[in-house]
């Protein structure tokens, strides 16, 4: 849920100002999201960690199983 907030301005990693009075937004030069609080992007960079590292342990899973069940009998 998005709160407005009182106008603040935030500069992207790119360098463009954005007056923000929304908890997040994107940046329009560069398509990053902009967060109004640090706190909040620190969490973003952690829960995207956290995906990333989600998907690499089932596809590791998933190529375990395949080489172990149906690669190695066939042998």
């Amino acid at each position: 849920m998005k709160k407005n907030l009182e106008p603040k301005t935030v500069e992207c990693q790119c360098g463009n100002a954005i007056e923000m009075t929304e908890e997040s937004d994107w940046c329009t030069q560069c398509a990053n999201k902009v967060f109004y609080k640090e706190k909040d992007q620190r969490r973003h960079r952690w829960n995207s960690i956290y995906i990333y590292g989600v998907i690499l342990a089932v596809v590791t899973f998933l190529t375990y199983v395949f080489l172990e069940l149906i690669v190695t009998p066939t042998l």
